[in-house]
Formats: structure tokens, sequence, C-alpha cells
């Protein structure tokens, strides 16, 4: 503003204060409205007409009488003497306030210069009512227009089933091929915006992105997977702001916002659920902005400025569908067919008031239930028997009973593991009544549904002479399957303990080994994997019966990154010092599975396959499947592609990768391949010491590494005494860690067989540090150095 006030000034010569486009109107008859160009210099005030061709009127500071201003008003009065040419009137700027203060400037600044004396602006504030009295005009105030505004200077772009608004500097570079829309603006700010096909909200639980919050997590990995050094600013859930269509579909958001070396990202994905008109399809949409650091200096783009733009985009996007209708018979006809999940029921009911004909059925079967229970002597809180009202007629309908009721519609009250508790206690005069109810909620039967269920399910639970389980053969044969979630919690809850007292322990776990292996229910499934997390420490001895259906498990379910690294961890734990499982997981081969998972490019993962090959390549059959299945190529890829970026969990992968290639330098045929074939490593290796802070990480892996490293080499022990020792004794004076003691010590005696280095070490100072480590009265440190100081001495008198 500071060259346009120069150049008006210039132009009417006179010294330009204000420069403000108002709205004028004549206070002595409200019809005669105008649009100026107000100009306040230190003289007077002047209205240009909007194109600048001519002064409209002039108001010099010594014809102004007051000033009136009010807060329910944006309109200053400014009252002019008797002698005036002009009369009172009423402005209107973009800011009242900034307004009246470059007046009350004006205005001083006028007398000042004329008259050598300091007069302010008479100025009153006034209320309405004050208002409408001194002007006679009671006019109504008037009302807020909340309605929704054209975007001006933005344009309406169609894309697919949806349309936005979009500035209009943007031009469309969109190819013909592609599967989204791409705009660029003469700023440098990329739009890139794609929209996915349409799904099914039946297949939405077999899917890997079933989870919205699963979906954004992956797709923050594929935007940062080729970044060096990725700085993740913000990531949260977004809410859209605009529905400009009446759109029934529900929207959820997530909001990405990071930096790189290069650029600036911004991505907004949205999911939208329940599309009309049947309400069974989900959508998911991706708008991501992108500019370079070097275009937001040239041209000026701040973040703020990047989001203005992100936000008018994402909040925009509106379905081609204006007039929004759905389908109500076809949509009870669906809910009916009970093929959705609990949640999406709860949506129905909620938001278009539609549930499953089927409600009062279910009561009057569940009170049928709860009778049965209290004539067996089991006590039933009577709130529940108040909700499900006096009609105990028995009515069944199966399909409605296992996915509706087993889904605990009426949680609050009552559950699924009440039922089975109220079956452990019920009388024995009763318990055939509710054991054909058991065996009906437990539903085994062949997958042709024309059949019906097995009426004696609960006896396929019974041992046979062999000692095995009858259901387990019928799911191996995968003609059969069964509830998992009722079977889950007959396990849970003591059922299967009390009636059926398996002679054969791991029966027990092998139904815990069907429901992982042949069950549907992802939530059941997420249960067992945190259960088996939570004793794998306690109990690895005994999950031998359980390794196939959980490495099954893995391998079918390696798109679902938490119940993965569940997986994983319990892997990690039991194979500690168990040389049973490792010799399993490797007839169930473990390093083809880790290699797929590898693929993922998800560090998380890769971290948790890098901590189980510590356990797995102990052992010298393990190195050879490591080697044959490529599992060692692309580990040290990894290591090689993440060395320099000091990130925490990259970090912790190169540590662990080198800690296992320091156990595969125990065996010599293994030790020389590797360095034949990885020319770098030893440096890559010493990199990552040197750089790794003791504080944060712990260096006992690394210096593992290091006494393999050099155990056959006298080049390489004279190379890392004369790299790292200096490092290696500052550290222990520094943290005083005993096991980094002990381990140091290790290494130091293997790099004394080369008697040179003990030269460089008494230059280091090394016998000083015996003393201290001597001071610190650990007897196995104690001995470990007497026994070491004794070996340099010794060395350094042949040497000298």
């Amino acid at each position: 503003m500071s060259y346009l006030n120069k150049s008006l000034s210039k132009s009417i010569n006179a010294l330009v204060l204000h420069l403000e486009f108002v709205k004028c109107k004549n206070l002595s008859d409200y019809k005669k409205k105008g649009k100026f160009y107000l100009i306040i210099t230190y003289d007077h005030l002047i209205f240009y007409q909007k194109d600048f061709y001519e002064i409209q009127f002039k108001i010099f500071f010594n014809e102004i009488l007051h000033i009136f201003h009010c807060d329910q008003s944006n309109y200053v009065h400014v009252t002019l003497k008797e002698n005036s040419l002009t009369n009172d009137i009423g402005i209107k700027g973009i800011n009242k306030n900034i307004l009246i203060k470059q007046l009350c400037v004006g205005y001083s600044t006028y007398y000042m210069f004329h008259l050598n004396r300091n007069f302010y602006m008479p100025i009153t504030k006034e209320t309405y009512e004050e208002r409408c009295n001194r002007t006679k005009q009671n006019s109504p105030l008037k009302k807020l227009d909340f309605s929704i505004q054209p975007f001006i200077g933005y344009r309406k772009i169609v894309f697919d089933d949806y349309f936005f608004f979009m500035h209009k500097s943007f031009q469309n570079f969109t190819t013909v091929s592609s599967e989204s829309a791409f705009y660029v603006d003469y700023r440098g700010i990329e739009i890139c915006i794609k929209i996915d096909d349409k799904k099914s909200m039946i297949e939405l639980e077999q899917t890997a992105d079933s989870n919205f919050y699963q979906l954004a997590r992956n797709h923050l990995n594929f935007l940062i997977n080729d970044m060096k050094l990725p700085l993740v600013i913000r990531r949260n859930f977004y809410y859209k702001k605009m529905n400009l269509s009446d759109d029934l579909a529900k929207w959820a958001g997530y909001e990405i916002y990071l930096k790189n070396e290069t650029h600036t990202l911004v991505c907004i994905i949205f999911r939208r659920t329940y599309i009309p008109p049947l309400l069974d399809k989900r959508q998911d949409i991706y708008v991501t902005f992108r500019i370079s650091h070097q275009s937001q200096q040239e041209f000026d783009v701040t973040d703020k400025h990047l989001f203005d733009e992100v936000y008018v985009v994402a909040n925009s996007i509106t379905p081609n569908d204006v007039h929004n209708t759905y389908y109500a018979n076809l949509i009870q006809v669906q809910v009916d067919a009970l093929i959705y999940s609990p949640e999406i029921y709860e949506f129905f009911e909620t938001s278009i008031k539609i549930k499953p004909s089927y409600f009062d059925y279910i009561k009057m079967f569940l009170k049928s239930m709860l009778i049965i229970l209290k004539e067996g002597d089991v006590v039933i809180s009577s709130d529940i028997l108040d909700f499900l009202g006096e009609d105990t007629k028995v009515e069944r309908n199966l399909e409605y009973l296992l996915n509706v009721i087993l889904n605990q519609i009426s949680a609050h009250k009552y559950n699924i593991a009440d039922l089975i508790k109220g079956a452990i206690a019920i009388s024995r005069d009763n318990k055939m009544a509710m054991d054909n109810i058991i065996s009906f909620f437990l539903h085994v039967r062949e997958k042709d549904y024309v059949k019906g269920y097995e009426s004696s399910c609960l006896e396929l639970l019974q041992e046979n002479d062999n000692l095995d389980i009858e259901l387990g053969s019928l799911l191996d044969s995968n003609n059969y399957s069964v509830n998992d979630f009722f079977l889950f919690y007959l396990h849970q809850c003591g059922y299967i303990n009390k009636y059926f007292c398996y002679k054969n322990d791991d029966n027990y776990k092998k139904i815990i080994a069907y429901i992982l292996k042949y069950g549907i229910n992802i939530k059941i499934k997420k249960q067992i994997c945190k259960n088996l997390l939570v004793f794998s420490n306690d109990y690895k001895n005994k999950y031998y019966a359980l390794m196939n259906s959980i490495i099954s498990f893995l391998s079918n379910n390696s798109d679902h990154k938490n119940l993965c690294q569940l997986i994983l961890s319990t892997l990690i734990n039991i194979t500690n010092e168990n040389n049973e499982l490792k010799e399993c997981l490797l007839k169930l081969n473990i390093s083809m599975i880790s290699n797929f998972l590898i693929l993922s490019n998800d560090y998380d993962i890769i971290n948790k396959i890098v901590l189980l090959y510590i356990n797995l390549s102990k052992e010298e059959y393990m190195c050879d499947d490591i080697i044959n299945n490529g599992l060692l190529i692309n580990f040290v890829d990894i290591l090689f592609n993440i060395y320099h970026i000091d990130i925490k969990l990259k970090k912790d992968i190169c540590i662990n990768i080198l800690c296992i290639l320091g156990q595969f330098f125990n065996y010599k045929k293994y030790y020389i391949f590797i360095l034949n074939h990885y020319i770098g490593l030893v440096d890559v290796a010493i990199y990552i010491y040197q750089t790794t802070d003791s504080f944060y990480f712990d260096k006992i892996k690394l210096i593992f590494f290091f006494k393999q490293l050099v155990q056959y080499s006298y080049i390489l022990k004279d190379q890392v005494c004369k790299h790292l020792c200096p490092l290696i004794i500052k550290e222990i004076y520094l943290f005083q860690n005993n096991d980094f003691i002990y381990s140091s010590l290790n290494l130091f005696d293997v790099l004394c067989d080369y008697k040179i280095n003990c030269l460089y070490l008494h230059t280091m100072q090394i016998l000083p540090l015996f003393h201290f480590i001597k001071s610190i009265n650990i007897i196995d440190l104690y001995k470990k150095v007497i026994k070491l100081e004794d070996k340099v001495k010794k060395n350094l008198k042949i040497v000298t």
C-alpha cells in the first residue's frame, strides 16, 4: 500500500494518509447511496468514482462538526457544519475502527499544520436507539445472511461423479489415461485429486483398508516412502465443513501436513460411506496439494495461503446428485437379509430409522432363554425382563440371532458372556434345553447353506479315541463353518473346561488355533492376538500347537499392520532360546513370509522382522535359510538405504541388522561371503557407530558386531582400533554402563590379538581406563580387566 499511496500523492498533489473502498449514504435522504474510493489526506476527504475517472465530492476537515459511531452498525456518521457544501454522510468501510483512527489522525494533523494547536476529533459512541432518535430513522437491524454465497474468483470443476470449486488461476493438466485430476497454477502449486471406485459396504470388513485410520496411515507411508528426511507436522482427523447438496452420506476425513527437503505437501483424505440411493457403497477421495520450497519463496506463498486453497477445494467437494433420495423399501430388504456389520445397523437405525423387522422376535427368543436359565436357578436381572416385555412366545430366526444378537445389540443389559456363565451355573434338570440353545448358537454347518446346522454341535467338541477334536477334522476339510464368535466365548468363559475336561492339554489351544485359522470375525482374532502377546513371555514353551495357525494367520492378514505387529511381537518373545519353535518356523516358510512383508516398505513391520531374526539367526541352519530365501540381500539393502537417516526407528533397524550380521560371522564361510560381496559394509558400520548417540541408543549390539567383524582379519582390527577405540573409551567414562563396559572389554581383547593395536591403545590411555574400571568394584569386570591388562602389558613388551 505504501507504493500506491506515494503514486496517489503525486497524482492529487497531496499527501495520502489512507485509501479505502467505501459505501456512502446521504443522511438527509437515505435513498441516495453510492460506492466510492475514499482518499484521506492531511487536508480533506476525497471521494472518487469507482473507475477513478473524476472526483465525486470533497469534505475538508474544518467542515466536520462531529462523528458518531455505533457498535450495532458498521456506518460511521459524519455531521458537517451549516455552511458546508455537502450533506451529512454515513461511511461504511472494510474495518470501522481503522477508518475512525485514520479520520482522527487526519483531523488532528490538519489543525496542527494550520493553527499550530492540538485539536481532537469530536467523536461520540452512541447506542442504536440514540442513533435512531438523532437521525429520525427507525429501520430494523438487518439479520446476518448465513446462506452460501458464490465462490468469488473461483470456478466450478466437474470430475467423475463430483464437483468442487478451484481458483481460476489453476489450469488443467490432466491426461486422458490418468486416473486422477491434476491442476497447476502460475505459483507452482500442484493439485492432484484422486477418486477411488465405489466399493460395497458388505465387503468392508474383509479389506485391508476397512479401518479409515489404517487407510490414512498407509497413505502417509506411501507419501513418505521415497523421502529421505520427511517431517510430519500434522496428522489428525479432519471434519468437512460444507454440504452443498444436502448429501445423506457420512463423510470421514484425515489431514496430513508434511515437509521434506524440497517440497511442502498437504493431503486430505475423505471416506464417503452410505452412498445413496441404497446406502450400501463407500468411496475414498484423496486431495493432495504440493509446492516446492523454491516456489514458496519466489511467489511469497506461505503455508497459510496453501491451506486456504486446500480447504476451499476439499470442503467444496460435492456429489453431482443434488437431490439425494434413498429407497427405503429396498434398504429394508437388505437390512432384513442380515448382510451388514453391527455398525451399519446402528447407522441405519439412528439416521434413517430403519431396523430389522425381526427385532420383536429376538426379544421373544432371548426372554425364552432367560426363562430357561431362571428355572435352572440362575439369577436374572429384573432390568432385562423389563426390556423384553411380557410376551414369552418362542420365535427363532437363525440368521438374525447369529448376526445381530451375538454382536450385542443389547450389550448394555445382557451379552453373550452372561448367557454362557448362566449355562455353566444352570441346574442339571434344565441343562438339556440350554445345550440345544448353545448348539444352535455354535452353528456348525456345511458351507452349502441349503443344508441345516448340526443339531449335536457340542458333541463335536469332545475328544475321540485318538484324543483329537472332531470339530478340527471338519474344519480342516474346508467344507464346514463355525460361529467363531460364540466358540471363542465358550472357551474364554470356562464352559469347555468344565464340561469336556480334555485329557490332551493341547486341545484347549487347538480351539484357539481353529478360530485363528478358520474364523471370520476380525475383532475376535485381534483379541486372540493380544492375548497371545500378553502370555508369550511366561508360556513360550506351550505355543507349539498354535504355530501353524499363527503363521497361516500372519500370511493371510499381511495387509493388516496392527495384526502383523502383534503376531511378530509374539514370535519375537516365544522364539527366544526356543529351538523347537525355530525349527517349526523353518518348516512353515517364515523367511518367505518375511520377504513378502518387507516389500510393504513399512518400517514398523520391518523393525519387528529384524528383531525376530536376531533370535533366529543364532542357529546355522537358519542362516542357510536366510541366505537361500534372499532375506540377507533385503536386510543389507535396507541398511545401505537408511543408514544415513537420523530417525530413531530407522537407526534401531540399522543397529539390529548389524547384530544379525554379527551372528552370521560366527560361521567363517558366511563371514567371507558377506565381506566379499558387500563392499562398504565396514565403512557404513563405523559411520553408524560414530553418529549414534549413546544417550538414546544401546550400543552393545554394535560392539558385538565389531567384535565379530575383526576376529579373522588384522586389517579390520587395525581399522576399527584407530576409528572407534577413542570414542569407546570416552563413552565408558561418560556413561559407566556395566554391560557396555564388559562388551567393550571383549572387543579390546580381540583387538589386542594384533599386537600393534596395543601400542595404539597405550597412546589412547588404556591403562588409566583399566584402573578406573577396577575402581567400580564389580567382580566380573575386575576379573576381565585384570586378564586384559596382563595381555596388553605382555604385548607391549614384545612390540617395544
